[in-house]
């Protein structure tokens, strides 16, 4: 009988195809547009000793680029075209594009000029890095002001939650420090914080920086953050209100989702870990009662501390105002 050949890693031996069942799922996720997932897998492929590694970092570049990973992206792309890894037009593409959102214009420059005086493009791609050439080269010579300001101190609550909605489709670099100087800000206002959270993610940012809210504080890395409602506190939450209340009360089960939604995030990227999830959930459904019966309803019924914790926090939460949720 043939004996299966082990791989090493390090100290640890590996079970054979390992690296071919985290590629599969990597593919499965990428077709499924699970894109997050997709790079997770395939990162973790690469690990492995491969026979396909040009097809797994071709699969990866593509979920981390269509999951907004762009510092990781980039530095897959360099490597690739490195070491001439994939079709070389179709990285390059995806390297200019994201270079063009992040708005390295010098960077563009750099690598098509070189291309160009090469004369080594084909002709149907020779039009198309021509004028992406063209282009950069008239951005670097028109330059975005530096030193840019996101807030002047005068804008209202809503004013600041519009200019950081707007920040979604624009070069956050100028900003980034005023950005991460918020998060780390205890008085900055919660709502404003998890926007300006959001917004690095959104934006690929796969570097530390420190939240504070509240009496938390945590480091984080933006882009590999869950959404504020796929965090699994908030999730279990919702379970156990719709387990009570699916068939008993729909109406009153949807404003019970509504008061969680404004709750978590306002707290995000946080969870009230000292307190359990059904305690929270309890809370909820009390809290509606309260507002339908009447404060006389409290001296009736004797808490548990989880419960009453979480009463107190979220009447904490409810003081805070928010200008859309």
């Amino acid at each position: 009988m043939k004996k299966k050949k082990w791989d090493r890693k390090g100290n640890v031996f590996i079970f054979p195809g390992t690296g071919q069942a985290l590629i599969q799922k990597g593919r499965a996720a990428l077709e499924k547009k699970e894109y997050d997932m997709a790079a997770s897998f395939l990162s973790e492929a690469l690990e492995y000793p491969l026979a396909e590694e040009e097809d797994v970092k071709t699969a990866l570049l593509l979920a981390l680029y269509e999951s907004g990973q762009y510092e990781r992206a980039l530095a897959l792309c360099s490597d690739m075209l490195h070491k001439g890894l994939g079709e070389y037009y179709d990285v390059l593409d995806i390297y200019v594009l994201i270079l063009m959102q992040q708005k390295e214009y010098e960077a563009i420059f750099s690598t098509l000029s070189a291309l160009m005086e090469e004369k080594q493009l084909p002709e149907e791609k020779r039009d198309y890095f021509g004028r992406l050439l063209e282009l950069s080269q008239k951005m670097i010579e028109s330059p975005e002001p530096q030193g840019k300001q996101l807030f002047t101190g005068k804008e209202t609550l809503r004013e600041q939650t519009l200019k950081l909605m707007e920040l979604a489709q624009v070069n956050i670099r100028p900003y980034y420090d005023e950005l991460t100087a918020m998060l780390a800000q205890e008085t900055a206002h919660p709502f404003l914080q998890t926007l300006a959270l959001n917004v690095l993610k959104e934006h690929g940012i796969d570097k530390e920086v420190t939240v504070k809210k509240f009496s938390f504080s945590r480091t984080v890395i933006p882009v590999q953050l869950a959404d504020a409602f796929e965090q699994n506190y908030f999730r279990t939450v919702i379970h156990f209100l719709e387990e009570d209340l699916a068939d008993k009360d729909p109406v009153q089960l949807e404003q019970a989702k509504e008061m969680v939604k404004r709750h978590f995030f306002l707290l995000y990227p946080f969870e009230p870990e000292q307190i359990s999830a059904a305690g929270w959930a309890q809370a909820v459904r009390l809290q509606l009662r309260l507002y339908y019966e009447g404060a006389a309803l409290q001296a009736e019924e004797e808490l548990d501390k989880n419960v009453e914790k979480s009463l107190h926090f979220m009447k904490e939460l409810d003081e805070i105002s928010s200008p859309i949720m």
